[in-house]
């Protein structure tokens, strides 16, 4: 493991273990809280295709079976990288996320609580794994959208607020490639 991340450190030179082990935080709360609100769309940008329609899926059911899942006082306990991969055009990085959370469903309607644990928070470990293609392309501080060139705050949603175009991050920066929901 530990070639497969020297290779990773000299082929990208903005990647730390410190700064990507904060960037997995980040995406995985923002996660979890688009499944809550239900506006997963804000995280189209930085998952796969197939983790996004699993998390549309999920989120689907909760709506036909009149729920929410909530995920209060939410927290990433510890992140450790547990297996890195390189490959001929990307590397993938596979880290466990410990996670604490109150986890229960609501009633979509009343907002009354339906099931779950609400008063003792659970403890998760989560596997998930990230993808970033060798050569990204450079994520300059301003992002411009590749479609009508405005500026892009992929922090927000990724979604360009003139043309509602989506900055996916596949050609510039660690996406989600594989998560549980």
């Amino acid at each position: 493991m530990n070639e497969a991340l020297n290779n990773i450190i000299e082929q990208d030179k903005d990647f730390s273990e410190a700064k990507f082990k904060s960037k997995v935080q980040n995406m995985f709360v923002q996660v979890k809280l688009s499944m809550v609100t239900g506006k997963i769309q804000k995280i189209d940008h930085f998952v796969a295709d197939e983790v996004y329609r699993k998390i549309e899926s999920k989120v689907q059911s909760d709506i036909d079976n009149d729920r929410i899942q909530m995920y209060d006082e939410l927290n990433v306990a510890n992140i450790e990288i547990v297996d890195v991969r390189e490959y001929e055009d990307h590397f993938e990085i596979d880290v466990r996320l410990l996670s604490r959370a109150l986890e229960y469903y609501i009633s979509r309607d009343t907002r009354k609580y339906l099931s779950g644990n609400n008063s003792s928070r659970i403890e998760k470990s989560n596997l998930i794994t990230f993808s970033k293609i060798k050569n990204a392309k450079g994520l300059k501080v301003l992002r411009k959208c590749p479609t009508c060139g405005a500026v892009v705050d992929i922090n927000r949603d990724g979604r360009c607020e003139y043309c509602h175009n989506i900055f996916n991050l596949d050609d510039y920066d660690w996406i989600i490639t594989k998560m549980d929901v």
